[in-house]
């Protein structure tokens, strides 16, 4: 009974650090709308396309009426590409809309530029098209066959040369509609600006993001850890991010919305509008992905989130969530919030200066990102050696007093075995109690050991953070068999390590523990590694090693504090 008692306490324990795990890095939680809700927030939609009244849609003002326009459409569907350095697009001119965004520098698994707009079988909606508060209209604007006309942009003093994009459309009775985007060499922002007008009224734009946001690997293998189609939006320096499951099937909001839209683990699409107020507006739908060429098994829930862009026009950022990127390009606007490294402030900070760290050591030392793992992993342990030290010097000491006097301890609960009263039960500890002050033990003195466990605790979920969002990461790698730290390792070798030292290391921790009882604990808790190794089979690789060389040098020193804990003993039995 005794040592199931044990064994339930050491499992309990295992739970309770998983439990501390999730309890730091919570999924956020969507707050309430700024304002008010988008049903409530808007007026009521006018049937027919007709123009709603002025300051309808987070605020735009219409403009006086201007006669319309002839009838302008494109002679037949056409697709036209546009290629800047960075991302190869190719636009629809059927709405007006992409149907392919592939970023340059980042591969898929046949090393084929990777494509980051998903398909589906239902063939819904494509990127980038108009939202507005007519549904019917915004159909029909999606599925006109537009006129395109293309420019090529001249260098300036800020920007490079470049192209722009103009989609028009009319319908020669009132209702026109044009959508441009300005591409720049070398750029990852696009210049987007967009115009319905409805027998001369302006009506509210927005412009879409979705269905869905995802990575499209060719084989459809993501790491474990990969999330996709989430939802985020920064309004007055507040990031939110909504997982699609939590996400409501519509609905929106109104502020100062300095970027939303949509993303998955290393990757997103952003509208950033110029206006100060823009309403966001979302929906969802289940639908079945296409994986290459062959229709997926499993629908998923995926969003299709649009922002307003109004007059002022907005810029659109499709591209990888590299943090010292997003820092430079977009600090304005608070883009490199788009990077999640956890959602407690205190934490944030300690993974930023963790990722910086180790971008340090990649490009000024390492230039391999596994060894540059090591490398920080050795100088944080560096770093935590004296608390380390302390705290495991000071718990072995009391081990060893503790068991010094385990004879005159167990003769005192002997004496005192057969009471079951309260008051000899307090008795009982009042004599311990003078015993150990008589002795000069702590007995709570074992619990600075916990110290180095809290110390570094932070640390592991920081490098699990900054480890499982870095894109610097994906596709990176280390040596031999391990071709990319983002994933996990494919033949658990590393696990299996990890879980080795850590035993191995539990098991120097017992040396020089001659109670029987003390034994039996330390003894429960070497399931621990099997725990651990479990968890670690499906980490990312970079991780898994992070924690591998941790143990190492963990052994290490805990046979310094043991070839310490020796003189102790042996000073101790001279006196």
């Amino acid at each position: 009974m005794e040592s199931e008692k044990r064994l339930i306490a050491a499992i309990g324990l295992s739970v309770l650090i998983l439990v501390a795990f999730a309890w730091l890095n919570p999924a956020p939680k969507r707050p309430a709308p700024l304002q008010t809700p988008i049903e409530q927030a808007e007026p009521a939609r006018p049937s027919g396309g007709a123009a709603p009244e002025a300051g309808a849609g987070a605020g735009v003002e219409a403009p006086p009426t201007v006669p319309p326009v002839g009838a302008i459409a494109g002679e037949a569907e056409q697709q036209v590409e546009i290629d800047n350095g960075l991302f190869r697009a190719k636009f629809t001119n059927r709405g007006g809309r992409a149907v392919e965004y592939r970023l340059l520098h980042f591969k898929d698994d046949d090393g084929q530029p990777l494509e980051v707009l998903p398909r589906y079988t239902e063939g819904l909606a494509l990127p980038l098209g108009l939202d507005l508060d007519d549904a019917a209209l915004s159909e029909r604007l999606d599925q006109a066959v537009y006129h395109i006309e293309r420019e090529v942009l001249p260098a300036d003093q800020d920007n490079p040369s470049g192209e722009r994009l103009r989609f028009r459309w009319s319908d020669g009775q009132g209702l026109s509609a044009e959508k441009v985007f300005e591409f720049r060499t070398g750029s990852w922002f696009v210049q987007v600006s967009a115009e319905v007008l409805d027998r001369g009224r302006r009506l509210p734009v927005r412009l879409e993001i979705g269905p869905g946001f995802a990575a499209q690997e060719s084989s459809g293998a993501h790491s474990n850890y990969y999330y996709a189609h989430q939802s985020l939006w920064n309004v007055g320096g507040r990031v939110t991010r909504t997982k699609p499951r939590k996400l409501d099937a519509e609905g929106g909001f109104t502020g100062a919305v300095l970027w939303a839209g949509l993303e998955d683990q290393y990757f997103t699409a952003l509208v950033i509008p110029n206006a100060p107020q823009s309403l966001v507006h979302w929906r969802k739908a289940t639908l079945t992905p296409i994986v290459g060429d062959v229709a997926s098994q499993k629908p998923e829930d995926v969003p299709t989130l649009s922002v307003s862009i109004g007059e002022e026009g907005a810029a659109l950022f499709i591209g990888p969530k590299q943090y010292r990127l997003l820092a430079e390009i977009g600090s304005d606007r608070q883009i490199d919030k788009a990077v999640w490294f956890s959602s407690q402030g205190w934490l944030w900070a300690i993974v930023e200066h963790l990722f910086l760290g180790l971008v340090w050591l990649h490009d000024n030392v390492a230039h391999n990102w596994g060894i540059a793992i090591i490398m920080a992993t050795v100088v944080l342990r560096l770093v935590l050696f004296p608390v380390n030290q302390y705290s495991m010097v000071n718990m072995k000491r009391t081990q060893l007093q503790m068991q010094k006097l385990q004879p005159k301890i167990k003769n005192i609960r002997t004496k005192y075995k057969k009471a079951k009263d309260a008051q000899s039960r307090a008795k009982m500890n009042e004599e311990l109690m003078a015993l150990y002050r008589e002795e000069g033990v702590n007995p709570m003195g074992g619990m600075s050991g916990c110290l180095p466990i809290l110390a570094q605790f932070p640390i592991l979920i920081g490098f699990y953070n900054m480890l499982t969002v870095a894109v610097e990461l994906r596709g990176a790698p280390f040596v031999g068999w391990i071709q990319d730290l983002a994933k996990e390792d494919p033949f658990y070798v590393l696990p299996v390590l990890m879980a080795v030292t850590m035993f191995a290391q539990q098991w120097l921790a017992m040396a020089k523990i001659k109670d029987p009882q003390q034994l039996q604990q330390q003894r429960m808790m070497l399931f621990m590694p099997l725990v651990f190794g479990f968890i670690c089979l499906q980490m990312p690789s970079g991780l898994v090693l992070y924690w591998f060389v941790n143990n190492l040098l963990g052994m290490g020193q805990q046979w310094l504090v043991n070839r310490h804990a020796g003189r102790l003993e042996a000073a101790a039995q001279k006196a």
